[in-house]
């Protein structure tokens, strides 16, 4: 019986280290024409004209004279990072990415894994006080 109460707890602690979010996707054009700017505070994906990835940590870029300097890495498919450091051309960046958190999202999950939690404690109890007030 205690088994199952152990159980439970784990796969409800491990539920809780998931979080809501998602990468914005900003286009060249929206940052020229000023509808959206670059969060420093944030990482930064940006993709060039030739299909190369640069990620970047918060803190480790900045946009100077329409050149993006930074110390980062460039992410590639076959052997997945490569450190990076130097200057990209921002008219050789087609899209910029960055991820946000959803709290309102993340608040729901938490909520409803605390829900799911509690429904299988109960089965679980009512399950343990049934089997003893009705032994075979």
């Amino acid at each position: 019986m205690l088994k199952k109460y152990i159980i439970c707890s784990l796969i409800l602690s491990i539920l809780n280290f998931t979080g809501c979010s998602y990468l914005e996707v900003i286009s060249k054009e929206d940052i020229d024409k000023k509808e959206y700017q670059v969060d420093f505070k944030l990482g930064l994906i940006c993709v060039t004209k030739d299909y190369a990835k640069y990620q970047f940590a918060p803190g480790n870029y900045y946009i100077a004279n329409d050149t993006l300097y930074g110390k980062g890495a460039i992410i590639e498919s076959s052997t997945g990072f490569a450190p990076f450091k130097g200057s990209i051309a921002v008219n050789d960046i087609t899209s910029f990415q960055q991820e946000q958190m959803d709290t309102g999202a993340t608040i729901g999950l938490f909520v409803g894994i605390i829900v799911v939690g509690l429904v299988v404690s109960g089965l679980i109890l009512s399950a343990a006080i049934s089997d003893d007030l009705n032994p075979d």
